[in-house]
């Protein structure tokens, strides 16, 4: 996930009107909730996460500050509408007993993300809340204006640990309370407050659409069809989406674009599903989020430093468009291969050195005007993965340690979780993931000796079975427990393994896969391996 690394189309057509799709200047509409703002100038609309119920609206600024109290650094100054909903709504109520602080990823409509939380909220705990310093440090700047028929009560903030200022609205209607917030430099921050308070005092109550027909939609469909139609309806203004056979895209980009990248990630998954034959038929439809740059990436939560990732508890792919543009189909390459093996693993990742190496390598692949994949190099766009593994390897061969730039010796670094990939062990993450790739080259398309040959293949049984093994525990274990509290009380515990997956340390069962490949491997297997790979590396 680090930066750059780090079919038949249907035409595209924008989604559910429930925020009206305007250029960033008009008003913004929601007639699901019923209420209208107009941004602030200059500002654009930001895609909201899907595991979200609070935030209704998001506008980012097009163009980022830059202050000497930001130590140099850029923010893009940013305006959102919150909603606490006062009670539940009758036409997307929440179902009894569900767990209102999580986010509704089941693609349930009875359980909406604006049903209401156990506690009735009002505009004064809110306010009095705020004042707390649980959002920021209070200035001791508040006022009460007229608005929507009531007052509301305006605020401002300094953040106590970094140069960021904040302005907020708290406003309470019967049937919830909206809290408008925005945020900017400190530096920037009067002109800044001026027009998030303009946005704010432009608020308006508007009638709600009749969704009934929708809702009536949404429950006759099957529950993969009714989350994709969810993130579908969610799209901000100025966002569409395409569909593909495999794929849906959410995008605010060039469409054309979008087309070449739907066309590439269908031709990869074809790749994927040729070295991955799966067991059953993979029949989960993937969401790709397309950004405009990377400061919508970055205001939609993509993380510093990347250029895409997976991100699963959305069942999403988040990339924006990059110039080279190479670089961004590099990096669908490698996070739809994350994306497949989620599915095809049963929501279960393997080690690093695995799931991020074969990742690159698919990175890597050269395709045709055609989308046929001609060869598997070094990826593109200044990832640098061969340029560092070329050095790092000879620094490992010199007998060089981590601190002084050489690779791990691959007995190590197949065994490395996650943090220790990151770096944790001493080994830069740069390295790591150029060590990774090169052992997934070495191992797909190298010269092997037979022991070498089933690495790959006996991981991934490995993996599998381990899972199974843990999760067998967990559940034996859950059962006595059960049964030593209250006899009998473990009948309403489930008995199939598949149901305590969720339940796994994901570290125990890739360290019991690890043991499973290597158990008859000896010092002198793993010095030949590393040699044979060594030299690999020189010839790439």
């Amino acid at each position: 996930m680090t930066k750059g690394w780090p079919a038949t189309l249907v035409v595209a057509v924008v989604g559910l009107a429930l925020a009206t799709p305007v250029a960033a200047q008009a008003t913004h509409k929601d007639t699901k909730i019923g209420f209208s703002f107009k941004p602030p100038k200059d500002f654009t609309a930001i895609a909201i996460d899907p595991t979200e119920h609070i935030t209704v609206a998001k506008y980012q600024s097009e163009q980022a500050d830059q202050s000497g109290d930001g130590n140099g650094g850029l923010y893009n100054r940013d305006f959102l509408v919150k909603f606490y909903p006062a009670k539940q709504d009758k036409t997307f109520a929440q179902s009894d007993g569900e767990d209102e602080d999580k986010p509704p990823l089941t693609g349930d409509p009875s359980k909406d993300e604006h049903a209401a939380g156990p506690t009735r909220p009002t505009a004064s705990a809110m306010v009095e809340s705020l004042r707390d310093g649980k959002f920021a440090k209070f200035d001791g700047k508040e006022k009460t204006v007229k608005l929507a028929g009531t007052t509301a009560t305006e605020l401002t903030f300094t953040a106590s640990d970094s140069p960021i200022s904040y302005y907020a609205l708290v406003l309470e209607q019967d049937d919830g309370v909206f809290v408008m917030q925005g945020s900017s430099l400190s530096q920037r921050f009067d002109k800044a407050c001026a027009d998030f308070s303009a946005a704010a005092k432009s608020f308006k109550r508007i009638e709600r659409a009749d969704l009934s027909a929708h809702v009536a939609d949404l429950k006759s469909m099957d529950e993969q069809s009714r989350f994709l139609q969810q993130q579908i309806d969610k799209l901000p203004p100025g966002w569409s989406y395409l569909k593909t056979r495999r794929y849906v895209f959410l995008y605010d980009a060039d469409k054309s674009f979008v087309e070449e990248l739907a066309a590439r990630i269908e031709a990869m998954r074809d790749q994927y599903e040729k070295d991955y034959p799966p067991t059953k038929p993979i029949d989960a439809i993937s969401i790709v989020r397309v950004c405009a740059n990377e400061a919508e990436y970055h205001g939609y939560g993509g993380p510093y430093g990347s250029g895409g990732y997976w991100y699963d508890v959305a069942r999403e792919l988040v990339v924006y468009d990059e110039q080279p543009r190479e670089t961004t189909l590099a990096i669908v390459n490698h996070e739809a291969f994350h994306q497949y093996i989620y599915y095809f693993y049963g929501e279960l990742a393997p080690h690093p050195w695995y799931n991020e190496g074969t990742g690159d390598v698919y990175a890597g692949a050269k395709l045709s005007k055609s989308n046929k994949i001609q060869a598997f190099g070094d990826p593109p766009g200044g990832v640098r993965r061969q340029e560092f593994i070329k050095e790092a390897a000879r620094l490992l061969g010199e007998g060089k340690r981590g601190s002084e730039g050489a690779a791990a010796p691959p007995k190590l670094l197949m065994h490395f979780h996650h943090l220790e990939y990151y770096g944790s062990a001493g080994y830069d993450i740069g390295v790591c993931y150029a060590e990774g790739w090169s052992l997934n080259h070495f191992l797909r398309l190298g010269r092997l000796e037979p022991k070498w040959q089933k690495i790959l293949p006996d991981y991934l049984r490995a993996l599998l079975a381990a899972r199974d093994q843990v999760a067998k525990d967990v559940m034996d274990k859950a059962i006595a427990k059960a049964e030593k509290k209250e006899a009998g009380s473990s009948a309403k515990l489930p008995k199939d393994i598949k149901d305590w997956y969720g339940k796994l340390d994901e570290g125990d069962v890739q360290d019991i896969a690890y043991d499973a490949t290597f158990k008859d491997w000896t010092d002198s297997d793993w010095a030949a391996f590393q040699a044979a790979w060594l030299k690999y590396v020189e010839k790439l």
